[in-house]
Formats: C-alpha cells, sequence, structure tokens
C-alpha cells in the first residue's frame, strides 16, 4: 500500500427511486406543519356532540350581561358597605391606656375645655368615649380624683375648720390614729 490513498472522484448524481422521493416529500411536509389541520375547531366539535343536542357554536361565549353603564343607586350601595373590621379583643387596662391616648379626644375635650361648641356627632362621639372611661375605671376600681375637686376650683373656708390656734401634739395624735393609718410591712431582704 502507498502512503496516499487514491482519490474518488464522484461520478454523479444519486440516483433515487420515484418511491423514495415522494417519501422525503411527506416528511418534509409533515415537518414543516405545527398545530391542528385547519378548522379543526368546528370538527372537533360535531364529533364530540351526541345525540339530541344541537351543536353548540364555540364562536358564541358567555351570555351573561354586561352592564355598561353603571347606574348610581346601585354604585352607591356597593361603596356605602365597608369591609367588615374584625374588633380586637383588648383587656380592661388596654382600652383605658387606648382612651387615655386618643389624640382625637383628648383634642375635642381641650375644644371644650376652650368653651368651643362641637358638631352633633362629634360631641356623641366624645360622650360615648367618657362613658366608657368611666365604666373601665369602674371595673378597674380606679378612683378618679377629678371628682374629689371643686369645679370652679375655687377654695371654699365653709368646708373646713381651721383652728385659731395651732393643734398640740395629742390633738394631731390622735387624728392620726382615727384615720387608721397602717404601715405597709418592709420585704425582707434576702441575705447571700
Amino acid at each position: 500500500m502507498s502512503a496516499k490513498q487514491p482519490t474518488r472522484k464522484p461520478t454523479g448524481k444519486r440516483k433515487e427511486s420515484d418511491a423514495s422521493a415522494q417519501e422525503g416529500r411527506e416528511r418534509k411536509r409533515a415537518a414543516k406543519r405545527k398545530g391542528l389541520k385547519a378548522g379543526s375547531r368546528q370538527q372537533a366539535e360535531q364529533s364530540h356532540s351526541s345525540g339530541n343536542k344541537q351543536p353548540k357554536d364555540p364562536r358564541i361565549g358567555s351570555r351573561k350581561p354586561i352592564v355598561l353603564v353603571l347606574d348610581e343607586k346601585k354604585a352607591k350601595s356597593v361603596a356605602a358597605k365597608p369591609l367588615k373590621e374584625k374588633k380586637l379583643v383588648m383587656t380592661p387596662e388596654q382600652e383605658l391606656a387606648s382612651i387615655e391616648n386618643d389624640d382625637r379626644l383628648n383634642d375635642l375635650l381641650d375644644r371644650l375645655d376652650n368653651g368651643e361648641t362641637l358638631e352633633a356627632a362629634e360631641q356623641a362621639w366624645v360622650d360615648q368615649r367618657v362613658d366608657r372611661y368611666q365604666e373601665l375605671m369602674d371595673e378597674l376600681g380606679i378612683i378618679d380624683t377629678d371628682e374629689d375637686e371643686d369645679e370652679d376650683g375655687v377654695f371654699d373656708e365653709a368646708d373646713f375648720d381651721e383652728p385659731t390656734q395651732p393643734a398640740s401634739e395629742e390633738e394631731l395624735w390622735e387624728r392620726f390614729n382615727q384615720a387608721g393609718y397602717q404601715p405597709e410591712p418592709k420585704p425582707e431582704s434576702k441575705k447571700k
């Protein structure tokens, strides 16, 4: 053998039978097509429909009417319904603290103290919050010190008996004992 192989020249076109050429063309056409045959939507519906029913036209969609113009009455009723808020369950202490820290209530009470008159809705809201505040104070057993003070803040001498002379030590001691003062016991310190 020689180091060099002989080169072959192509002798011409490769001959192919008519049948194999036709098969090749069919394969090529099938590869180009994708999806279903044209008009398959109507054909599929006709094949699935059975018996006495009339064939349904697939081009017809829902028959539910669509509102093109909103009526004011219906629009208002839909907008007027707010989402229902879930009420948070708070302890009386938390509710009392929230009422005390309510900025709107404090502003309205300041306006009332300054002599302004409130609208009916605001006044009703303030009354409702103040009533709830009093209920919580009673429920928790907290004594409101504002009730003990005079409304006008004026000192009335007729309410108090002022002795003309200073009280002696015995009188002071007797008043102290009548008041029923009981000192709280001191907690014992822990020794290490």
